[in-house]
């Protein structure tokens, strides 16, 4: 009888090692959101998509509170990226490959943040931050990319680093048009929202001048005055008018 209390017991305890073994493994498995208390990297961001695309990991959420930490720290200036890349004392190939590094994750999870808001996901909050700190990033790139360009003259890549630029500022132009279409937007985005999306499109223009065409100018004007138009409220109506004319007549908020 001891015999096989002893037995039992023993194959009790395997049974409970083997559960625990089970359960630690999945919870290694368990795909995770980078710390945040710590600055994020280009490989945070792009760790963090690639668990969200592929591994079924959720959006960080300012509403949920294991999350907003997280979300908070994905758009932390003091981030590396920016830390970085706007630090003139260092090398500009420095600054431009961490700016680089960083923007096309971010890019790519403002579009799964948007495409969420589509399917009625209440992201608006998150999708506006997010959008301001794309454009930053953005802008920040635009500003070392030709000095970083002019390193490569003796390369014999030289023409396809030339296309690659071009392609960025391509890029960056569409991502300040749809911050500003984005202060447009009165039934996606609150008054704070909107009004922080103005604010970070004046402070960034003066990157976005040399690359925006004059179609782009008409375009995001005549948006803006309609949108002006429509207005009621005053607070509002001025600052979009301040980032119309900033557009239209080429102005620097000093």
């Amino acid at each position: 009888m001891r015999q096989l209390f002893k037995v039992l017991t023993s194959s009790a305890w395997l049974l409970l090692g083997v559960v625990l073994a089970v359960q630690s493994a999945h919870a290694q498995d368990a795909p995770h959101y980078p710390p945040a208390d710590e600055a994020w990297d280009g490989t945070d961001y792009r760790g963090l998509l690639q668990r969200i695309q592929t591994r079924g990991l959720e959006l960080p959420t300012l509403s949920g509170a294991a999350t907003k930490p997280i979300f908070d720290r994905m758009v932390n200036v003091d981030n590396i990226p920016l830390r970085v890349g706007l630090n003139r004392e260092l090398a500009v190939t420095i600054r431009f490959q961490k700016l680089d590094g960083a923007l096309d994750p971010v890019h790519k999870l403002v579009v799964l943040y948007s495409s969420e808001m589509k399917r009625g996901k209440p992201y608006a909050t998150e999708l506006a931050r997010l959008m301001v700190y794309e454009t930053k990033i953005a802008a920040a790139l635009l500003e070392v990319s030709d000095p970083y360009l002019s390193t490569l003259k003796n390369d014999k890549r030289y023409q396809i680093h030339v296309g690659i630029i071009d392609q960025l500022k391509n890029g960056a132009r569409q991502t300040f048009a749809g911050l500003v279409h984005g202060t447009t937007e009165t039934q996606l985005y609150s008054k704070p929202e909107i009004l922080k999306m103005i604010g970070s499109a004046l402070a960034d223009l003066p990157s976005y001048h040399p690359i925006l065409k004059d179609e782009d100018r008409q375009d995001l004007t005549q948006k803006l005055t309609k949108q002006i138009s429509a207005t009621t409220d005053q607070e509002l109506k001025k600052a979009l008018t301040e980032l119309r004319d900033a557009i239209e007549h080429r102005r620097v908020r000093t």
